[in-house]
């Protein structure tokens, strides 16, 4: 009987358990913004058709500050981008300089938008209109979005600095930009339909 040779065995699949459920996460998210963004429309419609206003006259809704959200989350956008290409090819430093920035950016946003509060003059239980617990209500599940998003990269940061992230493995960082990717999308939609079309 002739001998055989022995084959090595094949390397283990990795598992893309984070992938999908940053996917699952994902679109529970844009779920919950889609049911916002419907509700919103609905009642801005319903408010305008029986009052003739969507705004209350005492309050303004500049577009500047809301402006500079959007370039300050397209930065973001490619300083995560930037990210993913640093822990392709194992360039440690600056995935956590990229990685840091764009928490950063998250930090600015959610002050941005809290001035941008502060500058609306929206009062929640005056009159007839439901607008200011609507805009109030979409932009604060954006801001709880954007928290999720800066602890999730903030929590891959730190797997990346242990060494588990390396251009062997790069999941963990893909799936935090997916993520953030998301929320950039989403920022735009709350842009047109709330500040834009105010």
């Amino acid at each position: 009987m002739a001998a055989t040779t022995e084959l090595p065995a094949p390397a283990p699949i990795r598992s893309r358990t984070l992938l999908v459920g940053t996917v699952f996460g994902i679109a529970s998210t844009v779920m919950v913004f889609a049911g916002l963004f419907g509700i919103y429309l609905r009642e801005r419609a319903l408010t305008i058709r029986a009052t003739g206003s969507w705004i209350p006259s005492d309050a303004t809704i500049e577009l500047s500050p809301p402006t500079v959200m959007a370039w300050t989350l397209i930065l973001s956008a490619v300083t995560v981008q930037w990210a993913v290409y640093s822990v392709a090819r194992d360039d440690r430093r600056h995935t956590y300089m990229a990685l840091g920035l764009t928490v950063l950016f998250g930090i600015a946003i959610i002050n941005q938008t809290v001035f941008q509060w502060r500058q609306m003059g929206l009062v929640i239980d005056e009159g007839p209109s439901p607008a200011a617990p609507l805009i109030y209500t979409i932009s604060g599940a954006f801001v709880v979005a954007l928290v999720i998003g800066m602890v999730f990269l903030a929590l891959m940061a730190f797997r990346a600095l242990a060494g588990q992230y390396s251009s062997r493995q790069t999941d963990g960082i893909v799936a935090a930009s997916m993520y953030w990717y998301t929320l950039v999308v989403l920022y735009f939609v709350i842009w047109i339909l709330v500040y834009i079309t105010k």
